[in-house]
């Protein structure tokens, strides 16, 4: 990797993280490019903690981090509702986000401009019927992220993106995307940087979600093989990412020799 690259962007669970546990050798790793002038930026789908929450749980696993270091799906889609009246389906990290960004909420569904679904602990049939019933009424359907399954520290759990399928079963309609891998999360990533699509390079452990947002946004990329995506995942994945790892140990290899 040439000396041009200033920020590497890190996906969270399954490649810095899983759970409550960290990624063997990823915070030696982060904690390494400070003194080769890089920057670490963190850039999740989950959108049920806010920066600061997902901060501090960086700063436990011995990874310096700041709340500007962090951004989240919950941010770019509350940005896209700001000034609406909109049904929710999340946590209280999204509901704050929302909110902050001047969006109302509503419990009846046939008053709600669009509805926001973000991963959510206590989903229950009534949320996905107030959702249905909404975007039935007329309601865009905004995703926070796609995810169909997310890394526990006991194996993989339904994510987001499959909670948004049964709502888009449902109704027909198919839900706009906020986070990965759509390239917004990775955009506000550099502009916070306040570096260039060649001066990054996206890493994670998801092809479908971190690889393409990156390769969208105009990034290098680098799978890391320690969440969801296997390395037959990989020698299948179209346009192949620029790098594909094992470990951080390889990840060092690959980006600084």
């Amino acid at each position: 990797m040439d000396g041009s690259v200033k920020a590497l962007l890190f996906d969270l669970d399954g490649t810095v993280y899983r759970g409550t546990d960290p990624i063997p050798g990823a915070a030696a790793f982060i904690a390494g490019l400070a003194q080769r002038g890089v920057r670490a930026l963190f850039v999740t789908n989950r959108a049920n903690r806010g920066p600061d929450e997902v901060a501090a749980h960086l700063n436990a696993l011995g990874i310096a981090c700041h709340a500007g270091d962090v951004m989240t799906s919950a941010e770019v889609a509350a940005a896209e509702v700001a000034g609406q009246d909109v049904f929710l389906v999340g946590e209280d990290a999204l509901q704050a986000a929302v909110t902050t960004a001047g969006a109302r909420l509503v419990s009846d569904p046939a008053a709600a401009e669009a509805v926001v679904m973000g991963f959510d602990r206590d989903l229950n049939l009534e949320k996905f019927v107030g959702a249905t019933r909404a975007v039935l009424a007329g309601a865009r359907l905004i995703a926070t992220n796609p995810d169909a399954l997310v890394n526990r520290e006991d194996g993989v759990t339904p994510g987001n993106g499959a909670f948004v399928a049964v709502v888009e079963t449902a109704t027909g309609a198919r839900a706009q995307v906020m986070g990965k891998p759509e390239p917004a999360i990775v955009a506000l990533a550099l502009a916070r940087a306040g570096v260039v699509p060649d001066e990054a390079v996206m890493i994670g452990d998801n092809l479908d979600t971190d690889i393409r947002a990156g390769q969208r946004a105009g990034l290098r990329t680098a799978l890391i093989l320690t969440g969801v995506s296997t390395a037959a995942d990989a020698a299948a994945f179209s346009p192949s990412p620029t790098w594909t790892v094992r470990d951080y140990e390889e990840l060092s290899a690959a980006l600084f020799g």
